[in-house]
């Protein structure tokens, strides 16, 4: 069968093709990563449909093709034994219908409706199984001809189509089993405080222009935030512990540094790019380290180091429409921080009142872990360092 250039979006008119993960002749099963092809949106993984024989490569690595184009041709399994036999016994008519369709059984007095044996390769028939398709329903569109699997997988296709059903992405297939996984096996809670960002916003307006002089990036509220998560790590140090669990024994293990997970929106998901070995690090290579994380997100090129563990996750909303928001302990991971968008708020102040502009932190962490009071401080602590915390640009 033709392995053809899917439509991985609404805008996708063509793609590049970035490598192939398999060799011609390699076996692959359903499911299984063949080709990483660039989009106008990321560069990810096309899976193999079904379970087949790469038998030829029609597109070399770096060709541009428009969608429906054909990438490879696969080799069914079953499809060799098929034509094997086939070849071997040429003068034997398969499946031939019965005529005519209705047969006196001697001696019974009634009539037998004959049902015309269907003509499909085996593995048609498994995957047809698989599938749940309609044998006979599909037979009857293709009179004396053989089903094939190439004919099971294009029913499915219509049927889904038909249906509105969409298959996962890589990217939402990893993520619905992340989140599932985390759900079931991390038993967390929330504690849940506003902050004033009087203080980032002050420091943004100060030392933004000098910052972006000096590496071509400028700062962000996310960056402050980092640098006050930073600070609030030193004095809470337990809150980077992970969970371990082996041979039946279950502890904690310590962080030796301070390392970030950053929640970046990509198409279709999130990405969560690490930000490595921040304590001490000045607000200039902050900047420069998010800012970098953010990019090998938004291009799908995650480093080995992004994949390696980390306790805690920052998911900072930005301008979007949320006062306030739960975020998912990832797998692995010990805490999160979900911080809202900037609005303002009334609140009491020196005997008065006043508005102020702030966001809301919302602290998940692992209960097994972490207890109330100890999250409770560190929220305490982080508050405090962004609502009267200093800032310089080194």
């Amino acid at each position: 069968m033709d392995f053809l250039v899917p439509k991985l979006s609404a805008t996708m008119e063509s793609v590049k093709v970035l490598r192939w993960l398999k060799h011609v002749g390699d076996k692959v099963a359903i499911g299984e990563p063949l080709v990483e092809l660039e989009t106008d949106k990321a560069a990810m993984e096309v899976e193999s449909p079904v379970e087949a024989t790469l038998e030829a490569v029609l597109a070399a690595e770096g060709a541009e093709l428009a969608t429906g184009a054909v990438l490879a041709r696969l080799g069914l399994a079953g499809e060799a034994e098929l034509a094997s036999s086939t070849k071997s016994s040429p003068a034997t008519i398969p499946d031939a219908p019965a005529s005519p369709a209705e047969f006196a059984i001697a001696g019974a007095g009634s009539t037998w409706a004959a049902t015309p044996r269907i003509l499909a390769s085996p593995f048609a028939k498994r995957l047809a199984g698989m599938k749940g398709i309609d044998l006979a329903a599909l037979a009857a569109t293709k009179p004396l001809q053989r089903i094939r699997a190439r004919d099971v997988l294009a029913a499915a296709e219509a049927r889904g189509a038909k249906e509105g059903f969409e298959p996962f992405s890589t990217v939402r297939r990893h993520i619905a089993e992340a989140v599932t996984l985390s759900r079931r096996t991390i038993p967390s809670f929330v504690i849940d405080r506003w902050v004033a960002a009087t203080a980032i916003d002050q420091a943004r307006a100060a030392h933004g222009g000098q910052i972006e002089k000096m590496i071509g990036v400028r700062p962000t509220f996310t960056d402050f935030l980092l640098l006050a998560l930073i600070d609030s790590f030193s004095k809470h140090p337990r809150i980077l512990d992970r969970w371990h669990e082996e041979d039946g024994r279950v502890g904690r293990i310590r962080a030796p540094n301070i390392d970030i997970g950053l929640v970046v929106a990509v198409a279709d998901g999130v990405m969560i790019p690490v930000l490595r070995r921040l304590a001490g690090k000045p607000v200039h290579e902050i900047v420069q380290a998010r800012h970098d994380a953010v990019q090998r997100a938004r291009s799908a090129r995650l480093l080995d180091a992004d994949y390696a563990p980390v306790s805690f996750s920052l998911s900072n909303i930005g301008k979007s429409g949320a006062d306030r928001f739960e975020a998912i302990i990832n797998p692995g991971q010990s805490s999160i921080l979900a911080v809202g968008r900037q609005h303002d708020r009334v609140i009491a102040s020196s005997g008065g009142i006043i508005v102020a502009r702030g966001v809301n932190l919302t602290l998940t962490v692992d209960h097994r872990l972490i207890d109330g009071l100890l999250a409770a401080e560190f929220v305490e602590t982080l508050a405090e360092r962004i609502e009267h915390g200093t800032w310089s640009s080194t």
